[in-house]
């Protein structure tokens, strides 16, 4: 019931589910396994038959001369999942729909975080076009307003740095 829009600083969606392709192929580098420890995740990972497939952690064997298993690591005890092709499909089939709805902006930072002018009671957030090439890219900011809340999904670092450079009176507990 909730209306979202991302604001993503990459190309490409998924972040710690990221991908690269090289002329050798392409790899997951973040990200190896999706652990499945919740029942709720599990019917998330469901909405999208034949995305992700079980992956076998037992992985680690050690054979004698004649090939023979002779011991391998214990299985783990929860479910581990991979997505196919690579981990950032999962990314791409959860944002369609916010494609779609064009409510998701790549390569945008978002560089300030505050009260909204028009609106106290809401948000307006301070962007910045990461590729140079779109049509409003600048080095001005431009600002997206009207958000009811503001959920940061970054690493700690990048987090303090965008709070650091908002208002105060942001932090609301």
């Amino acid at each position: 019931g909730h209306e979202v829009t991302v604001f993503e600083k990459s190309r490409g969606y998924g972040g710690r589910l990221s991908r690269r392709e090289t002329p050798f192929g392409g790899f997951d580098h973040c990200a190896q396994y999706l652990p499945v420890r919740d029942e709720r995740f599990a019917r998330v990972l469901a909405l999208h038959p034949g995305l992700s497939q079980s992956w076998n952690t037992h992985a680690v064997r050690v054979l004698d001369p004649l090939g023979r298993v002779v011991e391998a690591a214990p299985r783990a005890p929860q479910t581990h999942w991979v997505p196919a092709p690579g981990m950032n499909a999962l990314g791409q089939a959860w944002a369609a729909p916010l494609v779609q709805a064009g409510r998701v902006h790549l390569q945008t930072r978002v560089a300030r975080i505050e009260r909204d002018a028009l609106d106290p009671a809401r948000w307006q957030l301070q962007v910045e076009s990461m590729d140079g090439t779109s049509p409003e890219a600048s080095s001005q900011p431009r600002v997206q307003a009207g958000f009811d809340r503001v959920m940061l999904a970054v690493p700690a670092a990048q987090a303090i740095d965008l709070l650091d450079r908002s208002p105060l009176a942001l932090i609301e507990w």
